[in-house]
C-alpha cells in the first residue's frame, strides 16, 4: 500500500454507498466478489466482509477501499476509484456523471470517457449458450498471429482529455490522422487540448515502457459524424512514421466469428481483449459481441482474425448473465465500412 486514502465527506460517502447499493450487480454476496474480481481488485475479496444487505456491505466495501490508497503496481489510481471507474460502465448517464465528479474531486484517477448505453441487443443467445459456445471455440492460431496483433497495436493510443476530466483510446489511419469516438472528442477546442499518449503499456514484468505524447495540430484536420459516434483529427510530428496506422480497408465480419479489441479500459496501460469474444449480431451500421474481460475503452478499434478493423469500439450495455453467475458483458462498436462511406472525400 501507498501512503494515500480517499476522504470521503459523509454525505458523499451516503450517497455513494446509496448509488451502488441499487446495482442488480451488487445485490448478492457473491455479485459483489464478481464485480471485485472483475474490476481487478480481486486480491481484496477476502479482506472484506462482502455479506448482509447491499448497503452494510457496499457499506464496507467503500470504506476499506477508500482507506487502502494506492497500489504499487497503479501509483496513479485510489483502489476505490479503480472500482467506481469500472461501476461506471454499468450504470445510466446520470450515475456515470456522479461517479465521474467523485473521481475527479477527489482525484482518485482519471475517470473513464462515459460510454453510451446500447440502444438495443440484437444476438440470439442467453448467457449460457455463450458460454457453452465459448468452451467449445477452437482457439488454435498460427503463431504470426501474435507478431501482427504486437505490430498493429503500436498505432492505438490512449487520450487524456483536457483538465483531467476523461480518457479514452483511438487509433492512427494515416501518418498524422487519429479516430476515436464523437463521444470522446465532442469538438474542435477539446481535441487541441487532449494528449495522445502512445507505447502506453507495461513489459512482461509490469514495468511501464516509455511513452511519447502528440498534440492535436492547431487548424488541422478535423471531421466528426455524431450519428456514427466518429472523431478524425489531425495530430503534429507525424506519429505514424514512428507507430505505423491502421488501413482503413474494412474486413469481413460475420456472427459465430472472434474480433479483438486493443485498448485502454479505464484509462489504464494498454491491453487486449482477443478471448470469449464472439460477434453476436452485425447489420450495415453495427457490430455487436460479447466478452468476459473489461469492457473497451471507447474509441478503441476491433480487429477480425486477419487483423482487419471491422468496428470502431463506442459502446456498452447490459452484461448476460451465465451459469454460476459469469457475466458476459454486451458490447457494441460501429461498422468500420459505414464510417468510411460517410467520410468527406479526400479524408483518408
Amino acid at each position: 500500500m501507498l501512503a494515500s486514502m480517499v476522504d470521503l465527506d459523509p454525505q458523499d460517502r451516503a450517497r455513494l454507498v446509496a448509488l451502488l447499493a441499487k446495482l442488480d450487480e451488487l445485490s448478492t454476496e457473491s455479485g459483489r466478489r464478481a464485480v471485485l474480481r472483475d474490476s481487478g481488485l480481486v486480491d481484496f475479496a477476502p479482506r472484506i466482509d462482502t455479506s448482509g444487505s447491499p448497503q452494510q456491505a457496499i457499506g464496507r466495501m467503500v470504506q476499506y477501499l477508500a482507506g487502502f490508497g494506492r497500489r504499487p503496481q497503479q501509483p496513479d489510481a485510489e483502489v476505490l476509484g479503480v472500482l467506481l471507474n469500472w461501476v461506471k460502465t454499468m450504470v445510466g448517464v446520470e450515475d456515470q456523471a456522479a461517479l465521474t465528479e467523485l473521481l475527479t474531486r477527489y482525484k482518485m484517477m482519471v475517470p473513464l470517457a462515459s460510454l453510451p448505453r446500447l440502444g438495443g441487443w440484437n444476438g440470439k443467445r442467453d448467457g449460457t449458450a455463450i458460454y457453452e459456445k465459448i468452451i467449445g471455440e477452437n482457439t488454435l492460431r498460427p503463431i504470426a498471429f501474435l507478431a501482427r496483433g504486437i505490430e498493429i497495436a503500436k498505432a492505438v493510443a490512449y487520450i487524456g482529455l483536457p483538465d483531467q476530466s476523461g480518457s479514452g483510446s483511438g487509433f492512427l489511419v494515416g501518418k498524422s490522422l487519429l479516430m476515436t469516438n464523437f463521444h470522446v472528442l465532442g469538438d474542435r477546442a477539446c481535441a487541441e487540448k487532449s494528449i495522445y499518449r502512445f507505447n502506453y503499456q507495461n513489459d512482461w514484468s509490469g514495468a511501464a515502457l516509455p511513452v511519447t505524447e502528440y498534440r492535436a495540430r492547431a487548424g488541422g484536420v478535423f471531421v466528426q459524424n455524431e450519428d456514427l459516434d466518429v472523431t478524425l483529427v489531425e495530430l503534429d510530428g507525424e506519429p505514424g512514421a514512428t507507430w505505423g496506422w491502421v488501413p482503413l480497408k474494412p474486413g469481413a465480419v460475420a456472427v459465430d466469428t472472434p474480433v479483438s479489441i486493443i485498448q485502454h479500459p479505464g484509462g489504464q496501460a494498454k491491453q487486449i481483449s482477443m478471448q470469449n469474444n464472439l460477434v453476436e449480431y452485425v447489420d450495415d451500421k453495427l457490430v455487436q459481441y460479447v466478452t468476459s474481460t473489461l469492457p473497451g475503452s471507447s474509441g478503441a478499434p476491433a480487429f477480425n482474425e486477419r487483423w482487419e478493423i471491422v468496428a470502431l469500439h463506442h459502446a456498452g450495455g447490459a452484461s448476460l448473465a451465465g451459469p454460476s453467475g459469469s457475466r458476459h458483458y454486451a458490447n457494441e462498436g460501429i461498422r468500420i465500412s459505414a464510417i468510411v462511406a460517410a467520410l468527406p472525400p479526400g479524408t483518408i
